[in-house]
């Protein structure tokens, strides 16, 4: 298979333009250290021959190792920066990323079907950092507790049993509900192990990702850096069915780096743009993905064009 991006040449009196490259809308976080958010996903379309327009959500005030607080645009802010980026260009893919709630993301999403009903959108949940620091509102509190549900959830009965209060049950509901009405709205979610686990605890998790796919038109990539037997084992979902992706045997020696879901996530995004089939763009960014792991010894990983990719 040609390696080319797909282009179109349009003439002009005559003459062969330049190629036009496919065009992304990513709606992200700024991140200083470019290691996630807007800057990596660009660099990381630009590195599939990819264009990128950017809509930021709002300001991590971070660098690699730590992040220190978030300052969020408006709904109206963000929808102005997609009202001008559909006024140069029109995206039949945008990927999306961190919000400071699902409701945001929803929103977002409905926005931009105004201006494209057809837009296929690839959703990269962030809901926790490696810090442990949460970007959706509440969702922690409903499902973990921190300001009392927990315990509710948990409580012990009369007879030290563990059991479910109502209220927790009907706040982990709203959750689901919430979350899996988020993901009608996407062609592509790719949450990682952990944040899967953290909306069904102790749940089947593949059974799980099955059953959400049987919806038409709607597939799961599951990442598997956090994957509690097989690190670095992801999966794609799609119609019920399961496509395991295992690392490179002679992928050489993987390093942590900062940033790593949005690049596979944008890397997805950037290799359905160019027209591959699903199960071939999900191939194509696990050998990225792993280049861009074993790229240096640092939490920030550098990017190579497919071209360079064997």
């Amino acid at each position: 298979m040609s390696k080319e991006p797909i282009i179109e040449v349009v003439r002009r009196g005559g003459e062969p333009a330049l190629p036009e490259r496919p065009k992304v809308l990513v709606v992200a976080g700024y991140d200083q250290s470019a290691g996630a958010g807007l800057l990596s996903d660009v660099k990381t379309l630009e590195a599939h021959g990819v264009y990128g327009y950017g809509v930021c959500t709002g300001f991590t005030f971070q660098n690699e190792r730590m992040i220190g607080r978030m300052e969020w645009f408006t709904k109206k802010d963000i929808f102005e920066q997609i009202d001008l980026c559909f006024g140069s260009a029109f995206f039949d893919w945008v990927k999306i990323g961190i919000t400071p709630s699902m409701g945001m993301a929803a929103s977002i999403i409905d926005h931009i079907r105004q201006h494209n009903p057809g837009a296929r959108i690839v959703l990269d949940p962030v809901m926790r950092a490696s810090s442990g620091k949460e970007f959706w509102e509440g969702v922690g509190d409903r499902l973990a507790g921190e300001k009392g549900v927990g315990e509710r959830m948990v409580a012990e009965d009369g007879v030290g049993n563990g059991m479910v209060g109502e209220e927790g049950f009907r706040d982990r509901q709203a959750v689901e509900d919430e979350w899996e009405g988020l993901a009608a709205r996407c062609y592509l979610i790719t949450p990682n192990w952990e944040e899967i686990g953290w909306l069904y605890p102790g749940e089947d998790i593949a059974g799980r990702c099955r059953a959400l796919t049987l919806q038409q038109n709607r597939h799961i990539y599951l990442k598997g850096g956090h994957h509690p037997d097989r690190p670095g084992r992801d999966y794609l979902f799609s119609n019920g069915e399961m496509l395991v992706l295992d690392p490179a045997e002679d992928g050489g020696v993987i390093y942590a780096k900062h940033g790593s879901g949005c690049v596979l996530s944008s890397s997805l995004t950037a290799n359905l743009a160019l027209g591959l089939p699903l199960p071939l763009a999900a191939v194509r960014s696990k050998r990225y993905i792993e280049q861009f792991l074993t790229s240096n010894k640092t939490l920030l990983g550098w990017h190579r064009p497919l071209e360079q990719l064997v």
